[in-house]
């Protein structure tokens, strides 16, 4: 059965505040999608704010100027199965992060797409991506996670974003029920202790996937077949064995 690791998402609304670029008519003719994935400093309802900088190396790496056989990919509704382009530009502005994509290929939901754009019936992009737990900090004046760099892996069109204390999964395969379960429960224990406590509590659970040798960049590439999933963490132990409170 195929396995997938957690993939994160994250939504903010074409036209939030006025200042977001708003798909241009003329680009829209030419099947050209304008907006931003993300905006800087503000606290999200995950209790997260993204630093200017966080998705530099992610755009070095897989963006449109980079030599990677896996670019990042502007998609239908988180849907790996179904992309509608490559973006033609990916750049971190004053504001937030701007995007600009190829001409949407000549596939039934980039029709879909570009319609109800149009129409306003689609409002909000969304990004994927996956926490750099050495990259994040605690800041205690707002209580939020300071995400100062991420690996972004993905930009969709959506209708709603990814709600409050949810986690997504995404394979090539299959999706095992018992790993979208064991991943539920850990978010939602996460999300139930104080927030100054739970980078440590993820970089715990992050390491113990790791040693169930669940590889983000290879299971995007290649879903790794395994027999059946890993046992129930044990939440009791982990806490007292680490000492967290």
């Amino acid at each position: 059965m195929a396995k997938a690791t957690p993939i994160n998402y994250r939504a903010m609304s074409i036209s939030a505040s006025g200042k977001l670029i708003s798909t241009f008519q003329e680009d829209l003719d030419n099947r050209i999608i304008n907006g931003y994935l993300c905006s800087w400093g503000t606290v999200n309802d995950y209790g997260e704010k993204v630093i200017k900088g966080a998705f530099s190396k992610s755009i070095q790496e897989r963006g449109p100027a980079s030599n990677s056989n896996y670019k990042i990919t502007f998609l239908w509704q988180h849907k790996t199965d179904d992309p509608l382009a490559v973006f033609a530009e990916l750049i971190e502005d004053d504001y937030g992060l701007r995007f600009k994509t190829l001409p949407l290929d000549d596939v039934p939901n980039a029709d879909r797409c570009i319609k109800q754009i149009r129409s306003g019936t689609l409002n909000q992009f969304s990004y994927g991506f996956d926490y750099v737990w050495d990259k994040v900090e605690w800041d205690s004046n707002d209580d939020s996670l300071v995400l100062k760099e991420v690996e972004l892996w993905e930009g969709s069109v959506v209708t709603i974003g990814a709600d409050t204390g949810t986690m997504a999964l995404r394979a090539a395969g299959n999706i095992d029920d018992a790993w979208i379960e064991l991943n539920d429960e850990i978010e939602g224990f996460i999300k139930s202790i104080p927030r100054k406590h739970q980078l440590e509590l993820r970089e715990l659970f992050t390491r113990h996937k790791s040693l169930s040798k669940i590889e983000p960049l290879q299971q995007r590439q290649t879903a790794l077949d395994q027999d059946e999933p890993a046992g129930a963490v044990d939440y009791v132990s982990l806490l007292l064995d680490q000492k967290i409170f």
